[in-house]
């Protein structure tokens, strides 16, 4: 029982790690779509028949350094939670981090330019796109 008990929790434990890089990304981009210094665009897309949510794409940019620097830190914080990568050319600096959990695939993506550590500009693109059930029950199944 006590052996059931420890599976339980660390199956719960595991799945929360992969919902904290949603949780800590996107609480970054939520504070700074309130700020003056950033532009904040979002969209939905709903199947037309259901009106369910399909997909949702998040952009935020900014042109404030410590906003950027703080954008940063957050992908690098979550970079074990998922598929991460970075490529760097010149200046530019981009920032890919992929999430599948049973409900949906989640692609973060970070752009942003820096000069010897001094950040000048970002932009950070979320998307969501929420599984069908025929698609989870064939993953299921596999």
């Amino acid at each position: 029982m006590n052996q059931l008990r420890i599976i339980i929790m660390s199956t719960a434990i595991m799945l929360s790690v992969a919902a904290f890089a949603q949780n800590e990304i996107d609480r970054v981009v939520d504070q700074f779509s309130t700020i003056g210094s950033s532009t904040f665009t979002s969209a939905v897309e709903r199947d037309p028949h259901t009106r369910r949510v399909i997909k949702t794409v998040k952009v935020l940019e900014t042109s404030y350094g410590p906003n950027v620097s703080k954008l940063k830190n957050a992908f690098e914080k979550e970079a074990n939670t998922g598929n991460f990568s970075t490529k760097k050319e010149d200046n530019e600096t981009k920032m890919i981090l992929t999430v599948q959990t049973e409900r949906t695939n989640r692609i973060y993506m970070l752009n942003f330019t820096s000069h010897h550590n001094i950040y000048s500009g970002g932009k950070a693109t979320i998307i969501v796109k929420v599984r069908q059930k025929q698609e989870n029950e064939k993953n299921n199944k596999l």
